[in-house]
């Protein structure tokens, strides 16, 4: 068995064994009389840890303590003497319970980045490009901007995210972590093909959504446009799907990264939805 789907039994377990323990009884009287507010933190906590990425990138030690923490607060401010057990080692088990749940939604997270990163490497290695992460392209953004601020030179920024030709397809893809991989591989080819179009000096970024976002110092709006309609082109030809582009340039339309990268992307929205209501008519 692969350590995630032992992460992943462990959690449905967990979550099984806290609502038996709390449906058992005698005589109508619960045997383990927890507090309400127990199955919520615990329920909230393994949803939280397993959805916020940032929770599992520092030690466990961390989320440990601080559920712990929200546990206690809630124990003194609350009075459990009339719809739970006050005794100590009732309360002492609800703790126990609380942090097994942090440490096992905690392994399943990083089960799930680990699974996550080694697909993106074999999608990488299938279809090479230049693509860069958001996060890890912050400092090339800075000197760009810089650079045109100070030289009073013409930057533009191209959003290029690609189009499913069904919305019911994308969420059944999101069911199944064999779709998951097919649709990383399927970026990864759009990657490839636009690295193949743009210049070496273009940035070429993948933000956290999928989309592809392209810097491209020393050019303007029109030469822009043209990268565009030529990216386009280059991805339907390689690949056969549709994407839609935005463009926008600095400093005419916006003066920051996240300002230009904002008016590209509406540009883009409003390209798809004039395009669409061409297609009613």
């Amino acid at each position: 068995m692969t350590d995630l789907r032992r992460s992943f039994f462990g959690v449905a377990l967990y979550l099984l064994v806290i609502l038996t323990l709390g449906l058992l009884d005698r005589a109508g009287t619960p045997i383990i009389n927890f507090a309400a507010y127990f199955y919520l933190i615990a329920i909230f906590c393994v949803t939280v840890m397993v959805f916020v990425p940032s929770l599992h990138k520092v030690t466990v030690v961390v989320p440990m303590v601080f559920w712990g923490a929200i546990y206690f607060a809630l124990l003194r401010l609350t009075d459990r003497s009339h719809t739970a057990s006050t005794a100590v080692e009732v309360v002492l088990l609800e703790l126990v319970l609380l942090e097994g749940g942090v440490w096992l939604s905690y392994r399943l997270a990083v089960a799930i980045d680990r699974s996550e990163s080694l697909m993106d490497l074999l999608a990488h290695g299938t279809f090479p490009h230049r693509a860069v992460e958001m996060d890890e392209a912050s400092d090339v953004i800075k000197t760009e901007f810089s650079r045109s601020r100070r030289y009073h030179r013409p930057l533009a920024l191209l959003f290029v995210n690609p189009l499913p030709k069904d919305e019911e397809a994308v969420r059944e893809m999101l069911k199944s972590l064999q779709r998951d991989m097919l649709s990383r591989l399927s970026n990864a080819r759009i990657g490839q093909a636009i690295s193949g179009v743009i210049r070496q000096t273009d940035l070429l970024i993948r933000d956290h959504a999928g989309a592809f976002v392209i810097l491209c110092p020393e050019t303007n709006l029109e030469s822009a446009g043209l990268l565009a309609s030529r990216i386009q082109i280059a991805v339907e030809d390689k690949t056969g799907l549709n994407i839609r582009c935005g463009v926008a340039s600095f400093p005419d339309e916006a003066l920051t990264f996240d300002d230009l990268l904002y008016a590209a992307r509406e540009r883009s929205q409003r390209a798809e939805l004039a395009k669409s209501l061409e297609n009613v008519n």
